[in-house]
């Protein structure tokens, strides 16, 4: 029987979500006042602070140029060998090449792999010296969604934690560092300093122009999360692999 029952019951969740003007718009209120606030901060910390003359200038140059680091780890391995390590120990790839051999190993892996001999291709002393012969396609271009594989170029290896340095540019777009499932990267050996400090005074030094972005990538993209299992390409590609240049 179903006395004292509504015979009309429905879903017990709403049938639409019910946002009213108002609160919708207060939200975008506190939203917008917090920006302002923030914003506010900031030009006013610039309008604070010391003004920005010529000797002030060259005092932090001075500064920047003979800055020491505090504390470095110490290690006594050949640094080839000591990125190598670090770079197999999160699961990384690699391969010692000359120059001359770096389409036909891009092919070789790639082949390895199940893919056709194309990539998008990034920039670098290397790749740009690079000729490609007409049995591979390349793409310079940035990279989407559907690309398969790029190969870029590293500013600097890092061995004291087996990073690269990746600089973005007009020819070197950062999206090949996180969109391909397969990544391959040339390193020129002469390129692999100590510590991180010394990439960074590579850049400082080398007098290039860079993009927006310094990237600092150590190992394939992976994550931990579900179930403390470690999936790969969780943010960026399934696989690493380094192309180490010993020789022109």
């Amino acid at each position: 029987r179903c006395q004292r029952l509504d015979r009309q019951s429905g879903f017990s969740c709403p049938g639409a979500a019910i946002i009213y003007e108002t609160v919708a718009k207060s939200k975008s209120q506190i939203m917008n006042r917090a920006r302002d606030q923030i914003l506010g901060a900031i030009r006013k910390s610039l309008a604070d602070g010391e003004p920005r003359t010529t000797a002030r200038l060259e005092e932090l140059r001075f500064r920047i140029q003979n800055s020491r680091p505090q504390v470095q780890p110490e290690f006594d391995d050949d640094l080839l060998a000591r990125f190598c390590q670090k770079h197999v120990a999160v699961h990384g790839t690699y391969e010692r090449i000359s120059a001359k051999d770096v389409e036909s190993a891009v092919v070789k892996h790639l082949a390895s792999m199940g893919l056709d001999p194309q990539w998008h291709l990034g920039s670098g002393p290397v790749l740009d010296a690079t000729q490609w012969t007409d049995q591979v396609f390349v793409y310079r271009k940035g990279a989407d969604r559907d690309t398969k594989a790029a190969l870029s170029e590293a500013v600097a290896a890092v061995a004291e934690t087996g990073t690269l340095v990746m600089c973005s540019g007009p020819t070197a777009p950062p999206s090949q560092n996180y969109l391909p499932d397969d990544h391959l990267v040339v390193v020129d050996r002469r390129r692999i300093v100590r510590h991180m400090e010394d990439a960074w005074t590579i850049l400082r030094k080398s007098g290039a122009t860079r993009g927006r972005a310094i990237n600092l990538i150590t190992g394939p993209s992976k994550t931990g999360d579900i179930e403390q299992t470690i999936q790969y390409g969780a943010h960026g590609p399934r696989r690493l692999h380094l192309l180490i240049v010993e020789s022109a």
